[in-house]
């Protein structure tokens, strides 16, 4: 967890063996509770399993494209 004071923002970021756990999910609802109210965005980073060149290429070309 990484929180940005400045923007308010508090950065989550799960692991793919963190995704497979019930108990962390419940700690990251507790967090996202707990910071939403105080008035905090929260964005919640899950590892996935595609490549990475190739999925930040795309998201890249998408962006640029919009």
């Amino acid at each position: 967890m990484n929180v940005l004071e400045k923007s308010k923002i508090v950065e989550v970021w799960l692991t793919n063996e963190d995704q497979r756990s019930s108990d962390i999910e419940d700690e990251v609802d507790r967090i996202c509770m707990e910071w939403s109210g105080k008035k905090y965005k929260i964005a919640v980073i899950r590892s996935g399993s595609g490549d990475l060149f190739s999925s930040m290429e795309g998201l890249l070309l998408n962006n640029l494209a919009g």
